[in-house]
């Protein structure tokens, strides 16, 4: 067997995750472990990271769910439960632990600043230290040997020799958006088009050219494919159908060139998230139902769809925060927003 490097689009948690291609126009489907789970509605969302192993870990929202998918074997595996039941959470894998943070208690709604950390080796959990501000609407990263927790607001850096956190630059207020580590380098989408990138040996930020603006994209994701840095933007031009386009960042010319990928994605997800993984094809289900050409347009804009979605989780309305009233949040990827928005 073949493994091939391919972007993952992870939709909602009832439908089969996409394994695509955007050189070749390759796509095939992944099954999800949460389809019964999510039909129940007890999971809405989930986070998602890779081990540079290859293998995927999900954690699902609400709920205290984790998993691991094998890509040889095409499988998804439960491990133990998590400490904590999250929503606005995100995770990352570093040195053989999973890292869980952020997000809020689902039902008092309560910001969460208890760190989680699985160990792989031994199938346990424990708490590590806790982050002295509380994350929502984030990133959380790996570099090197550390995890950065980044947002709009500040830029924490988790050093596990020493079980402690650490206050970085932070991207001052700006709007943050997403992020990804390139090169050694962390990435964000910022006031759209910015695009900023923090330098962790020198502890500086800078500026690099601006991401295509169009006044259509909702969903902006930057993925590192391959050793080539990818954004993948989407819009909606009809019913329950997103045009997804790939760029790729010429880092010699500072500049954003679209490979000429045009997918049409059917009844899927409009808040997906992207990450890249080596998958092995031969074991994975074709994903041409899930695909529409552009041509088609105008004799689906009159079909019927389902529109069913995520829960909106990311109000803010009637839940307690530990920050005081005038700070603001900014809801980002990789919380699911719902289909309409």
């Amino acid at each position: 067997m073949c493994a091939k490097e391919m972007v993952i689009f992870f939709g909602h948690p009832r439908d089969p995750f996409l394994c695509y291609d955007p050189y070749s126009g390759d796509i095939y489907t992944m099954p999800s472990p949460l389809t019964s789970l999510a039909h129940t509605k007890t999971i809405t969302s989930s986070a998602v990271c890779v081990s540079p192993d290859h293998d995927i870990y999900l954690a699902a929202q609400p709920r205290k769910d984790l998993w691991v998918y094998k890509p040889a074997q095409n499988s998804w595996h439960q491990l133990a439960d998590r400490l904590l039941c999250r929503e606005g959470m995100d995770v990352a894998y570093l040195n053989g632990y999973i890292y869980i943070l952020g997000g809020r208690d689902p039902i008092t709604g309560v910001k969460l600043k208890e760190v989680e950390c699985y160990s792989v080796q031994r199938n346990q959990w424990a708490l590590v230290a806790p982050v002295p501000h509380s994350f929502y609407s984030f990133e959380l990263i790996v570099v090197q040997n550390y995890l950065y927790a980044v947002n709009s607001k500040r830029m924490l850096c988790y050093d596990p020799s020493h079980n402690m956190w650490l206050n970085c630059a932070s991207l001052k207020r700006s709007d943050f958006q997403e992020a990804c580590v390139f090169k050694e380098e962390i990435y964000c989408i910022c006031d759209i088009p910015v695009m900023k990138v923090y330098n962790p040996a020198r502890g500086e930020w800078r500026r690099i050219s601006n991401i295509p603006l169009d006044s259509e994209t909702h969903n902006y994701q930057i993925v590192n494919h391959d050793q080539k840095l990818l954004l993948i933007t989407s819009t909606t031009p009809q019913w329950k159908k997103n045009r997804v386009t790939v760029y790729e960042y010429d880092t010699r010319e500072d500049q954003w060139i679209n490979i000429g990928t045009m997918l049409g994605l059917l009844q899927f997800d409009s808040g997906f998230i992207c990450l890249c993984d080596r998958v092995y094809p031969s074991c994975l289900e074709p994903g041409q139902s899930f695909i529409t050409e552009e041509d088609d347009a105008r004799s689906e804009s009159s079909t019927e769809w389902d529109l069913d979605g995520f829960s909106e989780l990311d109000s803010e309305s009637g839940s307690s925060s530990s920050f005081s009233d005038d700070e603001v949040w900014v809801q980002v990827a990789p919380q699911r927003n719902a289909p309409d928005q």
